[in-house]
């Protein structure tokens, strides 16, 4: 069984930082902690990310895909058909997650991408309970905001 958080220290640039197992990608990935959050708190959220559903899984795919897409169109490129959702995954590349202050009890993914089809601002997820609140250019949003649907540059 994979070890879920490691190499935990509080030296260097934030408060607490480490390295973190994410299954959906089966590696793992640096995570920092804003501010106050606790080692548990890491831990509730690497749990929760760990246990999203297909459904959640499905979205954030689906959002990827539009985002590629959207990006790509924007620049002149041809789309991309992923012969699954799926797919996508191996065109994004998890950098880090960045943990919250704990400002309500429940566990929030926020995670810093990189993706191969817009290399200079990358990408960010953000996921809430059961919900894919914000996929889309890396712009450093809270994760306890209230996020509008279908914003142009939401593709969640």
């Amino acid at each position: 069984m994979q070890e879920l958080v490691k190499e935990v220290t509080t030296e260097g640039n934030w408060p607490l930082q480490g390295q973190v197992f994410l299954s959906l990608f089966d590696r793992y990935i640096p995570f920092a902690v804003e501010d106050e959050a606790s080692i548990e708190y890491v831990i509730q959220c690497a749990e929760y990310m760990n246990s999203w559903s297909e459904e959640t899984i499905e979205s954030l795919c689906q959002a990827c895909i539009r985002y590629c897409n959207d990006f790509r169109e924007m620049i002149g490129e041809d789309t991309i058909e992923f012969s699954s959702p799926r797919e996508v995954l191996e065109l994004v590349h998890p950098t880090s997650l960045i943990v919250p202050n704990p400002d309500f009890p429940e566990p929030v993914a926020h995670l810093e991408l990189n993706c191969d089809w817009e290399e200079e601002h990358g990408m960010e997820w953000i996921v809430r309970g059961a919900k894919v609140l914000y996929v889309g250019g890396f712009n450093g949003q809270s994760p306890w905001e209230s996020f509008v649907p279908k914003k142009s540059w939401n593709y969640a």
